[in-house]
């Protein structure tokens, strides 16, 4: 056999080996980059999946807190309207407990004011003795806050909505005089007072 050809079959045979090792170790290559592939797509995955329940919760947890800041508020607004009846309510509660008081006195009220005008302009009577007594039912009135409508006695101008007349023809403006006082609770009228066009037998203004 020629030389030449054993030596090409010989480089042939190298170059076989080399290319079999290397087809080899480049297969081998390969697997190991698809194995490592298949696992960060496999890791990127789970991440993805993580990171979508990680935002959902946190969308959840976004949802929770606004609708818990949503039912605060609204307990606060509550809060403050039975904060705000409350007071109205124990504010009314006093205010309807002085009108019992003032309706269940209401007569004293209105006449003493002319029996005691009566005691000081006739000092020979024995009610004069008496007028100490109401002091305090002026302190009681002042403490409420009531005010008299008019002094016993007085002259003033007829109205009809301070005044109740003894007779139905009073108009307004008309001059009269006040038998019996009357009171008021700021605009609110308890009681009107009783007047006339006349004062009483023996009376002097």
């Amino acid at each position: 056999m020629d030389l030449s050809v054993v030596g090409l079959s010989v480089g042939l045979l190298g170059l076989s080996g080399f290319y079999w090792r290397s087809t080899k170790a480049a297969h081998a290559t390969e697997s190991m980059l698809r194995s490592n592939i298949d696992e960060l797509e496999r890791t990127k995955s789970e991440l993805e999946q993580k990171l979508e329940t990680a935002i959902s919760d946190w969308q959840t947890s976004q949802r929770e807190k606004a609708a818990l800041e949503v039912q605060i508020e609204e307990f606060k607004q509550q809060c403050a309207r039975l904060r705000s009846q409350l007071e109205t309510q124990s504010s009314q509660t006093q205010e309807d407990s002085e009108i019992k008081a003032f309706e269940q006195i209401q007569s004293l009220l209105t006449q003493y004011p002319s029996v005691r005008r009566m005691a000081e302009s006739k000092p020979d009577l024995p009610a004069r003795n008496l007028i100490g007594m109401f002091t305090a039912l002026d302190n009681l009135m002042k403490f409420w806050g009531y005010q008299a409508i008019g002094k016993p006695w007085e002259q003033t101008e007829y109205d009809p909505q301070l005044h109740q007349g003894d007779v139905a023809d009073l108009v307004p403006g008309e001059s009269v005089y006040v038998r019996f006082v009357g009171y008021q609770n700021r605009d609110r009228i308890l009681v009107p007072a009783k007047v006339s066009r006349t004062l009483p037998a023996g009376a002097t203004s």
